[in-house]
């Protein structure tokens, strides 16, 4: 999965001007012919909220210009305040968080990410209308576009917000994906409420094929957790 700031790119969510302030060259390529990929310790660069999360040791996101909270694992990093992503659809997610950040040919990778903003419409409309955009340019990439299914739409209320979750399960051809460092399956989940502030979004993405690098992948666990823990700010 590759994040790109301000604007998405192609995946497994490379967090181009990210997390590091750097980014060594990395050459040369395993024993099987794969890229040579480096795991990097998260480094947090914005403090977790003070309200207490459900989970111990989590650490509560807070959107309040967007009405929204959830809380991420202890190990997800939070992403400065002044960075954003944008989708193709036009929304644009802040308060980022990254999991499972690693260097490979000279980039910077993730396994999962999360975020959060505003849309326009009906929750069950807008969570699939993200859901699919976000999916789409996260794990297509320069030679060809990712095949993106999306589940039917659960409702779900959420401390008397009423709203629905979306899965996109996205996948490229493996053996004609341009960056050999990236994912080329993963699963982009949005969860749309309906809050004073409009129609509030939450977003969290994680590859779902390591393609073989020694760098785990977010657990289901825990992405189920995050989904769970995503309420309205009202």
């Amino acid at each position: 999965m590759g994040i790109q700031r301000v604007t998405v790119a192609a995946i497994s969510l490379a967090a181009v001007g990210g997390l590091l302030a750097t980014v060594s060259l990395l050459g040369g390529d395993d024993d099987h012919g794969r890229p040579n990929a480096v795991e990097v310790a998260p480094t947090q660069t914005r403090a977790a909220s003070p309200r207490s999360a459900a989970v111990p040791g989590w650490q509560v996101v807070e959107d309040g210009g967007s009405g929204v909270r959830y809380e991420v694992p202890p190990d997800w990093a939070l992403a400065p305040e002044a960075e954003t992503l944008e989708s193709s659809s036009g929304t644009v997610l802040g308060h980022l968080t990254d999991f499972g950040t690693y260097l490979c040919q000279g980039a910077e990778y993730g396994r999962a990410f999360s975020g959060s903003g505003r849309v326009d419409g009906d929750p069950a409309d807008a969570a699939a209308e993200l859901a699919a955009a976000i999916a789409a340019d996260q794990y297509s990439d320069g030679s060809q576009t990712a095949k993106v299914t999306l589940s039917h739409p659960t409702p779900l209320v959420r401390d008397g917000a009423r709203g629905t979750l979306v899965h996109a399960e996205a996948e490229v051809v493996a053996d004609d994906v341009a960056d050999r460092c990236a994912s080329t399956r993963g699963v982009v989940s949005v969860i749309a409420l309906a809050t004073a502030e409009g129609t509030s979004v939450v977003v969290f993405g994680a590859d779902t094929d390591d393609r073989g690098e020694d760098v785990p992948l977010a657990s289901s666990d825990d992405l189920r957790a995050i989904a769970d823990s995503v309420r309205s700010n009202d």
